[in-house]
């Protein structure tokens, strides 16, 4: 028995929007340069979701009584520490290289703005909690001078409270409103958000936001994060069934969860199969682009330790590949910005593979895990010879077909 890849380059879906990585800017230093360029030019990573602190606590005190009214002298103070000044030279370094970062935020806001186990957000202070989140992005763009058009003002309110505050979803259209509101009134209006960036798939807060037209007029990205089996197409009906069917899905985080098993099995069984073929299997459900977490081993704000989710292993500044990095590079590498996905099956569940078309161009990238080392694929017969190429893998790859489509 062997296996069948079909592939129908007339069945088009989704432009490819880009690959990338995740990006904790809190230590960036001159070190750290050669490994972002490595991740550029080698790996292929074309978006960068650039965390500039960890967590969303620097306002430890109130800046004024008024949320209507920046405390600039406050402000200026915080976002010229250390740790935000590292921050933004890992923005313009990103900038320099042709990047516009998606700036995003994690972690929960200072205890003054929560309460209870989970830091809830007190709804009462949305419009405080918009005027920090707003005043880093003007900080960020105006002072740091940092080219970005994406803007994720919060993080995984569904896994809180060590990822982001507690924001449930009917909750959620509230927060944004009064972040929509501020970056309007802050001159940045241009600027596109990235949401909600839920944890769990199965979770609805599409559906609010959704049905809130002012927020999704400011909405460029709606994202989701997988580190596990949770299918996407629920997410994708609700969309199609909206009032914004055309509106952008990524999946700005996905991976493996154990980062503490060094062994070699879990590097290549967790990080490497499962996790590529978490990318593969979301995007075969609609997503346009896909950030691996993380970009490189590092000290977490918000967990706090040192992880170890990193494509490059981090040793005392000198970065070097994972066997996860070159699993993704199947992806990042071969597929860029601007490619249509075309429809591909594999005959047997072993096998999951997705397809793409760049004008002449044809990409097949797979994860094989099981079943037949014996491969057919089956083209139109303007693409190959009898419409048929035979080759043989390994009983667990992780593969990429190249080719041109006559």
């Amino acid at each position: 028995m062997c296996c069948i890849i079909e592939v129908d380059p007339s069945r088009q879906f989704q432009v490819v929007a880009g690959f990338g990585v995740n990006f904790n800017g809190t230590y960036f230093r001159e070190a750290q340069k050669p490994a972002v360029d490595m991740l550029i030019d080698d790996l292929g990573a074309t978006i960068f979701r650039l965390d500039p602190y960890g967590q969303v606590n620097w306002e430890a005190s109130n800046d004024n009584d008024d949320p209507n009214v920046m405390n600039w002298e406050y402000y200026n103070d915080r976002y010229s520490t250390p740790t935000f000044e590292a921050s933004w030279a890992a923005g313009r370094y990103l900038n320099s290289r042709g990047i516009k970062p998606v700036l995003a935020l994690s972690g929960v806001p200072p205890d003054w703005m929560v309460e209870g186990g989970k830091k809830h957000l007190i709804p009462a202070k949305y419009d405080e909690y918009a005027e920090t989140v707003v005043s880093l992005a003007a900080y960020a763009r105006f002072k740091a001078h940092i080219n970005f058009e994406y803007f994720g003002p919060v993080n995984e309110t569904d896994c809180a409270p060590h990822e982001g505050p507690e924001i449930n979803p009917e909750e959620m259209p509230r927060p944004l409103e009064a972040t929509v509101r501020r970056l309007k009134k802050e001159g940045l209006g241009n600027l596109k958000l990235v949401v909600a960036e839920q944890c769990n798939p199965e979770n609805n807060y599409l559906t609010p936001l959704l049905d809130d037209a002012e927020v999704m007029k400011q909405v460029g990205v709606l994202s989701f994060h997988t580190y596990g089996s949770d299918s996407l197409f629920p997410q994708f009906e609700r969309i199609r069934s909206s009032h914004f069917p055309e509106v952008s899905v990524w999946l700005t985080e996905y991976g493996d969860l154990n980062d503490l098993d060094f062994s070699s099995d879990n590097e290549w069984t967790n990080f490497s199969l499962a996790a590529t073929r978490r990318a593969l299997l979301a995007i075969n459900e609609g997503v346009s682009a896909a950030l691996f977490w993380d970009a490189y081993d590092n000290y977490h704000e918000h967990y706090p330790r040192m992880t170890y989710y990193g494509l490059l292993r981090n040793t005392d500044h000198v970065y070097a590949p994972k066997k996860r990095y070159y699993a993704a590079k199947q992806l990042f590498h071969f597929v860029k910005p601007g490619a249509r996905r075309i429809s591909a099956s594999a005959s047997t569940p072993e096998l999951a593979v997705s397809a793409f078309r760049d004008t002449a161009s044809l990409v097949i990238v797979g994860v094989k895990n099981g079943g037949s080392n014996h491969i057919l694929l089956e083209l139109p017969k303007s693409a190959v010879k009898d419409g048929i190429a035979e080759f043989d893998l390994s009983t667990q790859a992780v593969f990429t077909l190249v080719g041109t489509l006559r």
